[in-house]
């Protein structure tokens, strides 16, 4: 079988028509016209990335794009839905837990005449149930910039594993371990969030205001060490580790890592390659780790240059190459597969 070869062009093409709609004259949210504002620029970039995704999915797969469910996990607008289907996918599932994006990759099926089959609003306990009992066994789930905001990761993984534990996984990520100019901007934009004003109130103030709410009669140093300690848990987990006196065992929150205590979305979690190993192995999966690239598509050319150069050095330099990625490619599949090393590379241990 020979996964669809004119992806990349295809994707360059829809590019284009998605980029001609007038998005302000459809009947979406404020908050979704001004998303895909801010995509549009870049928008034939990000459908390359889903275009690499894709075809690298249908080639574990080995089988034609008609014979495959895939999920569109964390979809947003529905681009990647939409291009999964004109690729030839037999059934598309889209997910959001927003359901201002639900709405909106409705509108743009009804405007593009074409999309996911399936919409839904939720997350991997909605999309788990949808499944089971509709009897559906999805064989690949792709999901970009997802996978550093969510909460507990484990239970992610382990709903995903009850709908199919055979399904390939394939995660793209821009919270990069290797990289150290994205690591640094992403670690001045965590504390930005914690004790910072990129967020008002903070994340650290927040928390503050809700362990003094809860417990009036903390001392004041009492309240600034519940505080700090709880950094990178939600309400219900902060008022779990103060009543039984022991902080959960979550992931390892390192020295920058901070979520949204009210909604557990990370910002822009940084994980070790290893942490998503051993979350992995549990359900006898493998994680292969590839190297992502830069937008090409600029309108001044200097920039534009200096990319592609970029992307040359990047595929050319082996493991070396993602220390200079812009995001990483994340593939998670069932022991035994076939490696694909067009992936990049597969042994980052030490990260």
């Amino acid at each position: 079988m020979n996964p669809p070869t004119h992806l990349i062009a295809l994707a360059a093409a829809w590019s284009e028509r998605l980029q001609a709609i007038d998005y302000n004259s459809l009947p979406v949210s404020d908050y979704n016209k001004r998303y895909i504002a801010a995509m549009k620029p870049a928008l034939g970039y990000y459908m390359e990335i889903y275009a690499r995704c894709l075809r690298q999915g249908i080639r574990a797969l080995g089988t034609e794009p008609r014979a495959i469910t895939l999920i569109d996990y964390g979809g947003g607008s529905g681009f990647l839905s939409i291009l999964a289907k004109e690729a030839g996918c037999g059934q598309v599932i889209y997910i959001d837990i927003n359901p201002l994006s639900v709405e909106t990759a409705g509108v743009l099926k009804q405007q593009t005449g074409t999309g996911p089959d399936i919409l839904l609003t939720g997350d991997s306990p909605t999309l788990a149930a949808y499944c089971h009992t509709h009897g559906i066994v999805p064989q690949l789930l792709i999901a970009t910039d997802l996978i550093e905001h969510i909460y507990k990761p484990a239970d992610f993984f382990a709903d995903l594993c009850t709908i199919n534990q055979a399904m390939q996984l394939v995660f793209t990520t821009a919270s990069t371990p290797f990289n150290p100019l994205v690591r640094r901007r992403l670690h001045r934009f965590m504390r930005g969030c914690e004790s910072g004003d990129l967020v008002s109130p903070n994340y650290l103030s927040r928390r503050e205001a809700f362990i003094r709410q809860h417990y009036p009669r903390f001392s004041a140093e009492q309240v600034n060490a519940w505080s700090r300690h709880t950094r990178g848990m939600t309400y219900a987990d902060i008022r779990k580790a103060i009543d039984t006196g022991q902080l959960p065992s979550l992931l390892p929150a390192g020295k920058y890592n901070t979520c949204d205590p009210e909604t557990g979305n990370w910002a822009e979690r940084i994980l070790p390659m290893r942490t998503y190993r051993s979350l992995l192995a549990p359900y006898g999966y493998h994680l292969s780790v590839g190297k992502g690239f830069y937008n090409e598509r600029r309108r001044r050319l200097l920039p534009s240059i200096a990319c592609r150069l970029l992307n040359v050095v990047i595929r050319c330099s082996g493991y070396a190459g993602l220390f200079l990625s812009p995001f990483l490619i994340l593939w998670c599949r069932p022991s035994g597969k076939k490696h694909d090393h067009q992936l990049g590379s597969d042994h980052p241990e030490k990260h």
